[in-house]
């Protein structure tokens, strides 16, 4: 909860709604550090940090990182096993998709109903599809995949955001899965004028290659001259900034194209752009399309597992592209930047249609889910 991004925004809304609603409410953060909670929560959230973060370790030489690890680790089960004791939680709740995190959760709370809600895909928490291209890695990996599935088996329920990602870990996992998609952080009750354009293209993400901004950036370029009026800012922050800032370089759109620190203010910054565009490797759900939608702003977004196809109406309420072509990115932008009209009559439909996430409609299936494991 130190971050600015998307899980976290979500995370905050969905324990407000559940505070304000009677329900009881304890927070335990395990890497905060630190730092403070950077996002508002109702006040009668308890909120405990064990304060071990393991983040923190590459810094140390090999050897001493791993006896460091070891601590933290027995801290953790520690802390943990204390803070069951004392609150005799009914529901725990997890959005870790750290197994080693899992299991420990599982050891301490074997009397309380274990819920894993996936903010990612299922080929991205096993570790068999990293080494797809070694077969000796790849057999590893699998018993390493198959003993963590053992303990994901004996979970109470395991929540997907997307019915493709459903689809995927019912193929694996015998523990029943629900789909409960993300919930929009916020609903302008009125937007700025949508006559547009900014001649502005958004993005917004970590800043890692998992976010594929290095395929926008490509992208862009190829169309660059054709747009001289136009810009890209992507608001983000992570280790592959250096990287996309040399990229630009190389393109000679230091003008053009801005990497910009996270803002609490998304929401203007979304419309105050004409589209957005999501160039994701894959995604859990794509939380940053219905925010963009909600401000009527159009996406434009490659067709990966899984969010995009879901939460995307091709052709009404924004743009699909072929995974991963970068030609086609760049002639869908052209698109979207030549028809404003469209491009306006886009963003419009999306803005009526993303309301079916609305906070309320979303938290009554939390609400039966929790009544249900109860």
């Amino acid at each position: 909860m130190a971050l600015l991004g998307g899980i976290e925004r979500v995370l905050s809304i969905k324990i407000n709604w559940l505070a304000s609603h009677g329900y009881k409410v304890i927070l335990v953060t395990y890497e905060q550090g630190c730092h403070p909670i950077i996002l508002s929560l109702h006040p009668n959230v308890t909120i405990i940090n064990i304060n071990t973060p393991i983040y923190s370790l590459s810094k140390y030489p090999l050897f001493l990182r791993y006896f460091k690890y070891i601590r933290m680790k027995a801290t953790f089960q520690s802390r943990l096993k204390d803070i069951v004791e004392e609150f005799h939680p009914d529901i725990v709740l997890t959005i870790a998709n750290c197994m080693n995190v899992i299991k420990e959760i599982y050891k301490s709370c074997k009397h309380a109903k274990i819920i894993m809600e996936s903010h990612e895909t299922y080929h991205s928490v096993t570790k068999e599809y990293m080494y797809i291209s070694n077969p000796v890695l790849r057999i590893a990996a699998k018993l390493y995949d198959n003993q963590n599935i053992n303990i994901l088996n004996r979970l109470s329920r395991i929540v997907t955001l997307t019915q493709g990602d459903a689809d995927e870990w019912r193929k694996h996992i015998s523990t029943p899965i629900e789909i409960i998609p993300n919930p929009l952080t916020h609903y302008p009750a009125s937007i700025t004028n949508s006559q547009r354009p900014y001649c502005r293209i958004i993005a917004v993400g970590r800043i890692e290659n998992v976010k594929g901004f290095d395929k926008l950036i490509k992208a862009f370029a190829i169309i660059a001259d054709k747009c001289p009026q136009w810009r890209v800012d992507i608001f983000g922050k992570g280790s592959k900034e250096s990287c996309l800032q040399s990229l630009i370089a190389q393109y000679r759109l230091e003008n053009r194209i801005a990497i910009l620190p996270p803002t609490k203010d998304i929401y203007i910054e979304y419309q105050k752009s004409d589209f957005y565009v999501l160039s994701s490797q894959h995604e859990g759900f794509g939380m940053v399309l219905i925010e963009a939608m909600s401000c009527g702003t159009p996406c434009l977004a490659y067709n990966c597992d899984y969010g995009p196809r879901e939460i995307i109406d091709d052709g009404i309420t924004g743009l699909l592209v072929e995974d991963g072509n970068i030609e086609q990115l760049a002639q869908k932008m052209l698109w979207m930047i030549e028809h404003s009209e469209e491009r306006i009559r886009m963003g419009e439909r999306a803005r009526e249609t993303i309301k079916k996430y609305d906070i309320n409609t979303i938290m009554q299936n939390w609400v039966k889910l929790l009544n249900t494991c109860s």
